[in-house]
C-alpha cells in the first residue's frame, strides 16, 4: 500500500484533531507498573474517539488507527516490537511532529549506527539487539570504520545522559526511539508503508525520450568525475597486496629460483620430472602450498588424490567424489549430459544410493526442479553446499591438521641446488682439472735424447699447465707404440689449450722418435 501526498495530507490533518485538549483523544498520566507514563491514552479511547468522529464501525477504525501507527503519527509504550494498536488498556504516545515520515528527510547510516551502539552498550535483557540488528550493526562498523570512533563516542554520552532522566522519560523515550526506527528500519519481511514506489516496466513508459547533447555532456562529466574516485580504500588495498606477495611469494619463480635447477637452461628435466602432474613422492615446496586452501588443493592432481585418499580413511571420501563428477559433468560433451546426470543422482542423491551425500531439504527441492531439465548445471546448488559447508569448512581442516599430511610433509622430496653446465653470463669460475700433476722426476732426468725433447717442449707455445698429466707423461717419455693418446680435459678447460699442442692428441708418428717429433714441429710453427 502506497500513500499520495494528498491521503499524507488527510492523515496529518487527522492526527492534529486527535492532539486537540478540548475535543481529541483523551490524554493525561497514565500508570504502568508502578511507573507514571506521562501524556499518554489507552487503546479503546483512540478507537471510541475514530468511531465519533468519522462515524465508522470499529472494525475500519481498528483498520485506520493501525495504518496511523505504522506511519509513525503514534507509537505503543509498553510493546516496542510490533506496531499494532490493540482495543484495550494498551497506552500509547503521540509521535514529536519532527519525526513524522514526511516532515524531515529519511534518516542516514550514521544516526543508524549510533541507535544501535547505544543500545549494544545498555542493559542486554532490556535493550539487546536482535538478530538483524546485530547483522547490521556488524555492517556498519565495516562499512563506517573511518567514523567509529565519532559514532561510538556520540552512543556513549547519550547513554550518559540517559541515566540521568527519570524512570518513566526513559521508557517513553526508549519506545519513542524504537517505534521510530521500526517504521524507517523495518524487520526483514515486514511490510512498510514508507517504501518507494516500484519503477514501472519499460513497457509502460512508451518510447524513451531523445536525448540531448546537454544530457551527454552532463553523463561524461558524471563518468570524469566517477573515474578519479577510488571505489576501495588504498590501505585496505595495499595491505591485501602486501598479504598476497608474503604468501605466495615462496612460490614464484621469479623471485626464488626453481629447484634443483632451471631446465630451460641447464638442459636438466629433473625439475619437470619432480613437479609433474601426478607423482609418488611430491616436494616439499609442493605439499607447503596446500596448506594455504583449499583451493591450491583441488587444482593440484596430486593435491586432489592426496585429499581424496586421506577421506577414504576417513569414510568421508563420496562428497569429494561428487563434487569431481560435477566438474566433470559441466566439460562434457552435449550427447553425454543426460547419461552422467542420471549415473550422478543414482550414486549420490537418490534415496538409498551406494554413495549419498547429505544436503538440506531445501537444495535437494531445487536439485529435483533441475533434474526435470537435465543439463551440465543441474547438480551445481548441491555441489557448492558440499564445498562451502563440508570440505572447505570440515573435511580440509581435518586433512591440514593430520598424521598423513604430516607424513607427506616429512617424507617430501628436498631438491637442492646444482651447478651449472653452460657458464651463461661470465660469472662462473673456471672448473680446475682433476688430470694427476706431472712427476717432477721425469722432467729433470737428463737420459739420452729425451733431454732434447724437453728442450724442445719448453719452447713451444702454450703452458704445460694446461696439458693433463697423463698426455704430457707421454709426451715427454716417449710412448713408441700408443695409437691415440687420451687425454682427460674437462670441458671447462678445453678453451685454455692452445692450439700447438694438437700433436698430443693422436697426430705423433707411428713409430718415430720424440726428438724428430719436436724438431718437426719446431719447423711447421718455428721458433719462439
Amino acid at each position: 500500500m502506497f500513500c499520495h501526498y494528498e491521503d499524507i495530507v488527510v492523515m496529518e490533518g487527522l492526527v492534529r484533531e486527535m492532539q486537540d485538549p478540548e475535543a481529541g483523544v483523551p490524554v493525561r498520566s497514565q500508570k504502568l507498573f508502578l511507573t507514571s507514563i506521562p501524556s499518554a491514552f489507552m487503546g479503546y479511547d483512540l478507537i471510541e474517539w475514530l468511531m465519533e468522529r468519522l462515524g465508522i464501525e470499529e472494525s475500519e477504525a481498528l483498520n485506520i488507527s493501525n495504518q496511523l501507527c505504522m506511519h509513525g503519527y503514534f507509537f505503543p509504550v509498553s510493546d516496542t516490537k510490533t506496531l499494532v494498536v490493540k482495543d484495550d488498556s494498551s497506552l500509547y504516545r503521540f509521535q514529536t511532529p519532527y519525526y513524522w515520515p514526511w516532515q524531515q528527510k529519511a534518516p542516514d547510516q550514521i544516526e543508524y549506527a549510533i541507535y544501535l551502539a547505544k543500545r549494544s552498550l545498555r542493559n542486554k535483557q532490556r535493550h539487546g539487539l536482535e538478530d538483524y540488528e546485530a547483522e547490521a550493526l556488524a555492517s556498519l562498523h565495516k562499512n563506517l570504520k573511518g567514523k567509529w570512533d565519532f559514532i561510538t563516542m556520540q552512543a556513549e554520552e547519550q547513554v550518559r545522559l540517559a541515566k540521568e532522566r527519570k524512570k518513566g522519560d526513559k521508557i517513553v523515550g526508549d519506545s519513542q526511539e524504537r517505534a521510530y526506527w521500526r517504521v524507517h528500519r523495518p524487520p526483514p519481511g515486514q511490510f512498510t508503508p514508507l517504501e518507494s514506489c516500484p519503477i514501472p516496466s519499460r513497457d509502460r513508459q512508451g518510447k524513451p525520450r531523445k536525448r540531448t547533447v546537454e544530457d551527454w555532456q552532463r553523463e561524461v562529466e558524471i563518468l570524469k568525475a566517477s573515474l578519479g574516485r577510488n571505489r576501495v580504500k588504498m590501505s585496505q588495498a595495499c595491505e591485501c597486496n602486501v598479504a598476497y606477495y608474503e604468501t605466495f611469494s615462496e612460490y614464484d619463480p621469479m623471485m626464488n629460483p626453481p629447484l634443483p635447477s632451471n631446465p630451460w637452461v641447464t638442459e636438466d628435466v629433473s625439475f619437470w620430472q619432480m613437479n609433474g602432474p601426478v607423482v609418488e613422492v611430491p616436494t616439499e615446496k609442493r605439499v607447503k602450498r596446500w596448506g594455504i586452501s583449499i583451493e591450491e588443493v583441488v587444482s593440484d592432481p596430486t593435491g586432489l588424490q592426496e585429499f581424496t585418499a586421506y577421506l577414504k580413511k576417513e569414510y568421508s571420501h563420496e562428497n569429494i567424489r561428487f563434487w569431481m563428477a560435477v566438474n566433470d559433468l559441466r566439460r562434457s560433451s552435449h550427447s553425454q549430459i543426460f547419461r552422467k546426470v542420471k549415473e550422478i543422482y543414482e550414486e549420490f542423491l537418490e534415496p538409498g544410493a551406494p554413495c549419498e551425500i547429505n544436503i538440506d531439504g531445501k537444495t535437494m527441492e531445487k536439485v529435483q526442479q533441475g533434474l526435470k531439465n537435465p543439463s551440465r548445471f543441474a547438480f551445481d546448488l548441491a555441489a557448492e553446499h558440499i564445498y562451502m559447508l563440508l570440505l572447505k569448512k570440515d573435511c580440509y581442516p581435518r586433512f591440514v591438521r593430520s598424521e598423513h599430511y604430516k607424513t607427506l610433509m616429512a617424507n617430501a622430496i628436498q631438491p637442492s641446488h646444482k651447478k651449472r653446465f653452460f657458464g651463461f653470463g661470465g660469472g662462473a669460475k673456471k672448473k680446475g682439472s682433476t688430470a694427476t700433476a706431472p712427476n717432477p722426476s721425469l722432467l729433470t732426468q737428463p737420459s739420452g735424447p729425451t733431454s732434447g725433447n724437453i728442450n724442445s717442449l719448453s719452447k713451444r707455445r702454450g703452458s704445460d699447465r694446461s696439458l693433463s698429466g697423463s698426455a704430457h707423461e707421454l709426451a715427454v717419455c716417449g710412448v713408441k707404440d700408443a695409437t691415440k693418446v687420451p687425454h682427460s680435459h674437462s670441458q671447462s678447460n678445453l678453451s685454455d689449450i692452445p692450439y700447438s699442442v694438437a700433436i698430443y692428441r693422436g697426430d705423433m708418428p707411428y713409430g718415430g722418435q720424440p726428438a724428430a717429433a719436436g724438431a718437426g714441429h719446431e719447423q711447421r710453427f718455428g721458433k719462439q
